[in-house]
């Protein structure tokens, strides 16, 4: 059987069970009044009006109806308290907006606010019968109190099933987080519905007018306290994500963390990352649905002109929708999962947009006004925080590379060098040192400037000549450094013995000479060294200072412009 069919099933069957419950509750209830009177609609209005402003938490609403609901049950009986509990009950629902496919939840839900009222009346029944005088004000109060406490442990168990069997929610409990906050609820409503009842008594319906406004006054006041509490508890997670985010060094560590923090501080479904090829092409890079990462094609598609995510690009901020009719029609490509609510951020680096993120929510109207300014705010520490990654990368990288050269310096190789040990791809390591022969002679015949240049066009010279497995880097003044991953001793002296032939077989020049003022053509050598390691974890400042030692003393004391390899032992 598919789910609209079971969906539909929930109707055939509540129908016919409301009718059942309405006279087992007609037959149960110790005094039947006519209940048609002004006092009736009046306490009936109150639960029409309680209905309209429910608390919302992150996972549940929170309805404050049995503070209602015992008035009604004690001054009218069961069946006008079911009733009063129904009408707010479809008000309610219809409040929260819930979709079409969702009607089954209003069969659901009165379902098990029929069984509410039932067996809270029983148990209030129950101890005034034993007590064996409806008048012994004592034991109403005991009664009131039994009521209470039977309402709210069969609402928790109730709201607990109906997650778990109906709305396959594997992972929830008969008392959460958001349980001992209705508890506090309950031991504020309580008093308000006992002194309701007492008024009544007392003076009728200016009793319950009376009784109405300190009830009415505390459901408001219970949610700007929950708002203002979740808001304070939003401020205290964004300030701590937002110490991790600036602690982050790069790009990619602080948008993952972003992500993680959006998932774990607001309410999100699903999420979804999306990197930009233009303004109409999008790469879908990341998929979370229910905290847990779904594998994705990555695959390339075109962004429809209405779509969320070309709006947010195009307009560079944040776009918000409380239903999916608003959105979803121009998102088919975007999704791949279900989802009501949706948010849409762009990310940025440097007021470049490079990415699109994308948070989703089942629940209608989720992402109300003061969310979406808590999220802008928290995006704004995003973007700061890819700003400062962007600036601590590029001063990595310059701290990394010869600005003479553009080639890396020892640091660089070092980092080269790091990565390739972390890949345990590195059987052996050659190295070769070069070192111009007779420079300093050039730069005070040429001047310096000229000596630059050749040191400049070297670099080019070894770039362009080796293949890209070959690390080349500047190791200070005219000295160079040649790192060769996986290349045994025989290669690397080939290889240096073409470098040396590289740079002197071919001539070098510089714009303008100081001897002559024009520009000139400059013969250089250099002089070789090679040291080769055969371990593993082969120390790079070891194999430097082989090659350097092969270099001057092989090559240089041995006449310039030659290859020497350092032996073992030497």
């Amino acid at each position: 059987m598919n789910k609209e069919k079971k969906q539909m099933l929930t109707w055939v069957f509540v129908i016919p069970l409301t009718g059942i419950i309405l006279s087992t509750a007609y037959y149960i209830e110790l005094n039947v009044s006519s209940f048609l009177t002004t006092d009736y609609i009046i306490l009936l209005l109150l639960a029409i009006l309680v209905g309209l402003f429910p608390i919302k938490t992150e996972n549940s609403i929170l309805f404050l109806i049995n503070g209602i609901s015992l008035p009604v049950l004690v001054i009218f009986g069961l069946v006008p308290e079911i009733l009063v509990s129904s009408i707010a009950l479809v008000i309610l629902m219809i409040r929260s907006n819930l979709r079409i496919d969702q009607h089954y939840r209003y069969a659901v839900n009165l379902l098990m606010f029929y069984f509410l009222s039932v067996f809270s009346a029983v148990f209030y029944y129950f101890t005034v019968s034993i007590t064996n005088s409806i008048f012994d004000r004592p034991f109403i109060f005991l009664a009131l109190v039994i009521y209470f406490t039977a309402h709210f442990t069969l609402n928790q168990i109730g709201v607990y099933l109906i997650n778990r069997y109906c709305y396959d929610q594997k992972n929830n409990c008969v008392f959460e987080e958001n349980s001992v906050f209705f508890l506090f609820i309950n031991l504020l409503i309580s008093p308000l519905s006992f002194l309701l009842i007492y008024l009544y008594e007392i003076a009728g319906t200016i009793g319950i007018l009376i009784g109405a406004f300190p009830f009415l006054t505390l459901t408001i006041g219970i949610n700007v306290y929950y708002k203002v509490k979740m808001h304070n508890k939003y401020l205290k997670q964004m300030n701590r994500f937002s110490q991790k985010l600036n602690a982050k060094k790069s790009r990619e560590n602080v948008l993952n963390m972003f992500i993680h923090a959006l998932i774990e501080i607001f309410p999100t479904d699903a999420l979804s990352y999306f990197t930009i090829d233009g303004q109409d092409r999008v790469l879908r890079e990341k998929v979370i649905v229910k905290k847990k990462s779904v594998k994705t094609n990555q695959e390339e598609f075109h962004l429809a002109e209405q779509s969320i995510l070309k709006q947010a690009i195009v307009n560079d901020r944040i776009l918000y929708h409380s239903q999916a009719k608003d959105w979803k029609a121009y998102c088919e490509n975007d999704l791949s999962y279900n989802a009501e609510s949706a948010l849409v951020m762009p990310v940025k680096v440097l007021d470049n947009i490079q990415g699109v993120i994308l948070m989703t929510h089942n629940t209608r109207s989720i992402y109300d006004e003061m969310l979406v300014s808590l999220i802008e705010v928290f995006h704004k520490y995003f973007i700061i925080a890819m700003d400062n990654a962007m600036y601590y990368d590029q001063l990595e990288q310059s701290a990394e590379k010869d600005y003479l050269t553009a080639l890396p310096n020892l640091k660089g190789l070092s980092k080269q060098l790091q990565l390739l040990k972390q890949k345990d791809c590195l059987d052996s390591l050659s190295l070769i040192v070069l070192d111009l022969d007779f420079f300093k002679n050039i730069n005070d015949t040429h001047g310096h400037q000229s000596g630059n240049e050749i040191l400049k066009e070297l670099g080019k010279r070894l770039r362009a000549n080796l293949p890209e497995d070959i690390y080349i880097a500047r190791f200070g003044g005219e000295e160079f450094i040649v790192l060769l991953p996986n290349f045994s001793q025989e290669t690397a002296l080939k290889i240096a013995e073409e470098i040396r032939q590289l740079i002197a077989d071919t001539p070098f020049s510089v714009s303008e000479s100081m001897q002559t003022n024009t520009k000139q053509e400059v013969t250089v050598t250099a002089s070789l060294g090679v040291a080769t390691s055969t371990h593993q974890g082969a120390d790079i400042e070891e194999l430097i200072h082989l090659a350097d030692r092969a270099m001057y003393i092989g090559s240089k004391q041995q006449g310039r412009n030659r290859v020497t390899v350092a032996q073992k032992g030497s």
